[in-house]
């Protein structure tokens, strides 16, 4: 099974993503779609290859791309309306290319899909373009190889909001959810601005630990100033011994936590998108205990990170 819905996309949404894996793959010099006289939709790149189809032996001239979505859940590029017809997607295409390498040649034809390709269908539809088009380097790019294309470049699944399509971040967070419930409902004066006593979060040098985990300055900001303000008394909280039991379930949480963004790391680009994530994950499988407390939950994970209890320190 696909681990993107591609299907949930709309057809410019697929064709933006296409460009920016066309951007990482290709060259900067990747271009937006632009439609043709016939309506038809081809993105040019001109230059040599970044890293397809190999580092080793990379293609080199103009490249014509094309993206063909489609919302229909479980497609094959094997299906007879797509590839076997002779009134079939391909066909089509490969009629309109010869038309088009008239006015405009070029010398790599790739098309990118979000239907299922199979190791079997794959040479036999390449060939078909190898054939129709007249030219050597053609490739059909199908839903598999996006996958892997995304899994290489988690910065553009988040970029297009598949990332919360993914697996999360495994972490017990119900222990989560019932120490922020109970600070909730202990919590009566929550300091109204940042105590400049505060020595204890002071562990690392924040620039040097945000330099670590690529954490933005802006965010940081933001971090601060939505946030800061709560910490001495978090602080307080899991220092009092009769909270003995939740001090316990938050070194637990953070203890799950750190383990999962070690491993899970190379999935996000920057570690805002591991502090929404887990906010996310934490409020969406809680929504009735914690939907009116979303503030507070992410007070708490800004807290883990301002406190190194995750993210990197050295």
């Amino acid at each position: 099974m696909s681990q993107f819905p591609y299907e949930n996309l709309t057809d410019e949404e697929f064709e933006a993503l296409v460009i920016r894996i066309g951007k990482e793959i290709l060259g900067i010099g990747c271009k937006t779609f632009s439609i043709g006289k016939d309506g038809a939709k081809d993105s040019w790149f001109t230059g040599t290859a970044n890293y397809f189809p190999s580092n080793a032996a990379p293609w080199t001239g103009t490249f014509n791309l094309q993206a063909k979505h489609t919302k229909v859940h479980n497609a094959s590029c094997s299906d007879n309306d797509f590839s076997v017809n002779q009134t079939s997607v391909l066909v089509k295409e490969i009629n309109r290319l010869n038309e088009v390498r008239k006015n405009t040649p070029f010398d790599n034809y790739i098309i990118f899909t979000n239907r299922k390709l199979s190791g079997g269908a794959h040479p036999t539809i390449v060939k078909m373009l190898q054939d129709g088009i007249g030219i050597q380097n053609a490739e059909i790019i199908g839903r598999e190889q996006i996958d892997t294309y995304l899994t290489d470049y988690p910065y553009i699944a988040y970029q297009f909001g598949l990332y919360k399509f993914n697996a999360p971040l495994r972490f017990y967070e119900k222990e989560l959810r019932d120490v922020i419930i109970v600070f909730s409902e202990q919590s009566h004066a929550i300091s109204t601005e940042a105590k400049s006593y505060i020595t204890s979060f002071t562990v690392i040098d924040k620039v040097k630990k945000n330099e670590l985990n690529n954490l933005s300055q802006e965010y940081f900001e933001f971090l601060k100033s939505h946030s800061l303000q709560y910490f001495e008394e978090i602080e307080k909280f899991l220092r009092d011994p009769k909270n003995e039991a939740f001090t316990r379930m938050y070194s637990n949480t953070v203890s799950d936590l750190q383990e999962s963004i070690t491993v899970e790391r190379n999935r996000f680009n920057e570690f805002e998108h591991i502090i929404k994530h887990l906010v996310d994950y934490t409020v969406g499988n809680n929504e009735e205990k914690l939907k009116d407390l979303r503030k507070i939950v992410r007070v708490f994970i800004h807290f883990m990170y301002f406190n190194c209890d995750i993210g990197k320190t050295e």
